[in-house]
């Protein structure tokens, strides 16, 4: 006499199911928070890139590099892009990133548009020389991944530097 095996119940199935709807979700946040990292890292190490060229273009001249590019008014300051391919083959941007302006075209060709510095989101990064938060130096910021300056609270919405962006300087209103 043969004996037949049972089938899995549905309440087997069903768990099973969601254990591996569970993996699924985990995974994907996961990934989600690893892109979202490796985003930061190029933003910051761009911001690097234009640190040192900036350090050898003072040791050079004497100052940091000045103001250029397009304009953002924002917090009661003016900041400025670093234009990538300036209409003059002179221009200062081509000496002030030096080695770096072949590093810097290819990143931000990477978001369709090698115009200005970008950030690893597609954003211009934002230049003030003198700073108004370093004021012997220089500011240096970019939006971020949500695209806005600040967090986007109404209060400090006008305000580089809070939220997501990722600046080298602390804003005073930062809590």
């Amino acid at each position: 006499m043969k004996r037949f095996k049972h089938p899995f119940t549905l309440v087997e199935l069903l768990c099973v199911i969601i254990v591996i709807a569970l993996l699924a979700a985990i995974s994907v946040k996961v990934t989600q928070i690893a892109y979202r990292r490796a985003d930061e890292t190029k933003t910051k190490t761009v911001m690097e890139i234009i640190r040192t060229a900036n350090e050898q273009y003072k040791a050079k001249h004497g100052y940091y590099f000045p103001n250029g590019g397009s304009t953002y008014n924002e917090d009661g300051g003016d900041f400025h892009s670093i234009d990538l391919k300036p209409s003059d083959p002179n221009d200062p941007a081509i000496e002030f990133l030096g080695d770096a302006y072949e590093t810097c075209v290819s990143i931000a060709s990477e978001n369709g548009n090698a115009d200005k510095v970008r950030d690893a989101w597609g954003n211009a990064i934002r230049y003030r020389s003198p700073g108004k938060y370093n004021t012997g130096t220089y500011d240096l910021y970019s939006i971020g991944r949500d695209k806005a300056v600040g967090n986007g609270d109404d209060s400090t919405k006008k305000s580089p530097g809070l939220g997501d962006d990722i600046a080298n300087f602390k804003n005073p209103k930062a809590k």
